[in-house]
């Protein structure tokens, strides 16, 4: 029996996860030294990711018996984690291995809140850098500066976005479900079907999609022929591409249709939305099926994003983990297995794919039936690995200071466009002089 132990630090909660299953030896990495038994690995974690992993760290601990892990909860939102994780490198508390979202890796290697992976992928275990789907690592690649080529990251997983859509709702209103040869003007066209109204309130929308998120509008833009940043490295709003991006779900927010926002943040965001009933589609990726499964009553599946003007594009982006310079135990032999062992087949892969949290970021990975041949729902799983193909990132080179101004001036603007009827194009041009501000002094610096 493993038992649970909560321990309070630095304002967020520990949970320690005591050994106790039966053992399940596993061989320690080819060409490596065993290291000593009753150690213990600290990492911290993603708060929404303690569904998925909880079980990973129960599995490795039973695979090296004494060994202990405590995981401690890090905040998701891009503000609280950056001070969080900046907090505790300055206190000398931080995890030996912490989570990371993919706009932060060039801010947190300069703060040396991560230390650089190579070290890790040329030790001589089963993993190395060619393992790994070479976008997802790529975001975790330092391009210029002290740190130019240092990888400060591992994918957790292969996240692209995709469609969540209730069946149960497609159902009642006769409509027949999302397939590979949806648009964005009859996916738009099937929201209106299922949006549900009273009076003028909007009661259940037909999707509920976060427009500000750069998953959202990047891909939009690079369908419609265009990009996000021009040759200087500055953000392109007011572009036809951009401003038709924009207008396209801006209205559907306006027809009450869709879910703006600001709406969004008082459900649960679109994940509470969709789960409530109060919404019929959501854009998500893979790391959100299991608080579905978990939470969802009606019958539900996912597809691909529709195309638009013939393209399709989805945004993609990951999480990761990374070594710490400066860890409360300081074990990097024990970290190192630990990671190797994750990324395993037969280790914690198996696991956490059980789970229905993550496509594997290994390549080899991608066509197992560890993840594939999972029962339903979803019940097309290949939707994620074939999402894949049309994925596009959020420029690597936007700092994360900027990121949070881009997400805020965004946020604006939507509020701006909804509630007060303001024009979409001078909306975006106010954003665009605030977010380039802040990017010319970054690329000062």
């Amino acid at each position: 029996m493993t038992t649970v132990r909560k321990i309070l630090h630095s304002g967020t909660s520990r949970r320690t996860i005591l050994a106790g299953l039966a053992a399940i030896p596993l061989g320690f990495a080819a060409g490596r030294p065993a290291f000593a038994q009753s150690q213990t690995l600290t990492i911290g974690i993603l708060d929404f990711l303690e569904l998925s992993l909880k079980p990973v760290f129960e599995a490795y601990q039973a695979a090296r018996p004494g060994t202990l892990i405590e995981y401690s909860m890090l905040p998701s939102t891009g503000a609280e984690l950056r001070q969080t994780l900046l907090t505790r490198r300055i206190s000398g508390t931080l995890p030996d291995i912490t989570y990371l979202a993919d706009i932060f890796s060039t801010q947190f290697a300069e703060a040396g809140i991560t230390t650089d992976m190579r070290a890790f992928l040329t030790s001589g275990g089963p993993i190395n850098e060619g393992s790994f789907a070479a976008p997802f690592l790529g975001q975790y690649l330092m391009a210029g500066g002290d740190l130019q080529g240092g990888i400060f990251g591992l994918p957790y997983g292969a996240d692209t976005v995709v469609i969540f859509y209730n069946k149960t709702h497609f159902d009642a209103a006769g409509l027949p479900y999302p397939d590979d040869t949806w648009t964005f003007e009859k996916q738009a066209e099937v929201m209106r079907a299922l949006t549900v109204k009273d009076g003028a309130v909007t009661t259940r929308y037909g999707a509920a999609i976060n427009v500000p998120w750069h998953a959202t509008y990047v891909p939009g833009i690079e369908a419609r022929g265009d990009t996000l940043l021009n040759d200087e490295g500055l953000y392109k709003l007011t572009t036809p591409a951009a401003i038709e991006t924009f207008t396209s779900l801006w209205n559907l927010v306006n027809e009450g249709v869709l879910a703006s926002e600001t709406q969004l943040r008082q459900q649960g965001g679109t994940l509470g939305a969709f789960t409530s009933g109060t919404a019929s589609m959501f854009q998500g990726v893979r790391a959100h099926v299991p608080s579905v499964r978990a939470a969802m009553t009606d019958d539900w599946d996912v597809a691909l994003v529709p195309t638009i003007n013939g393209v399709r594009k989805t945004g993609m982006g990951s999480i990761a983990q990374a070594i710490t310079p400066s860890g409360q135990a300081n074990n990097p032999e024990l970290a190192y297995d630990f990671l190797n062992w994750f990324y395993s087949e037969d280790g914690g892969m198996k696991v956490l794919t059980a789970t229905y949290g993550v496509v594997p970021p290994v390549t080899e990975l991608f066509d197992s039936p560890i993840w594939l041949d999972l029962p339903g729902p979803p019940y097309d799983n290949r939707v994620f690995s074939e999402s894949i193909t049309f994925g596009t990132m959020n420029p690597t080179q936007i700092p994360a200071s900027v990121q949070s101004v881009v997400d805020s001036q965004l946020r604006v603007a939507e509020e701006a466009v909804t509630l007060t009827g303001a024009d979409i194009a001078t909306s975006l041009a106010e954003a665009e002089a605030i977010i380039n501000e802040a990017m010319a002094l970054e690329l000062a610096q």
